[in-house]
């Protein structure tokens, strides 16, 4: 009876093993299942984060080129106005000039 009952024993100490491992390994999965969720959760938040800092960086430049395009302008209106108005005053010297003679 003892040896039956020893074997028992050891079958219901092998199906509680077989059954904490089992918890174990599911429990293991979980983990990495939310390790990975995590994981996959901050590479898309980083990269979100990344693409809206290069959408800003791009808007940014944007902009800068824009400015840099209309002040370059105002600065070649402004040449443009100064060189005509050094053509027109050397004009009226040299007109002037020839009409005193």
């Amino acid at each position: 009876m003892i040896a039956a009952s020893a074997g028992l024993g050891v079958i219901a100490f092998m199906k509680a093993a077989f059954g904490v491992r089992l918890v174990l390994g599911f429990a293991v999965l979980v983990a990495a299942f939310l390790a990975g969720a995590a994981f996959f959760a901050a590479a898309f938040l980083a990269g979100a984060a990344a693409f809206f800092a290069g959408a800003a960086f791009f808007a940014g430049a944007a902009f800068f080129a824009t400015g840099a395009f209309f002040a370059g302008a105002a600065f070649l209106a402004g040449a443009f106005f100064a060189a005509a108005f050094l053509a027109g005053a050397f004009f009226a010297v040299a007109m002037s000039n020839f009409s005193i003679k």
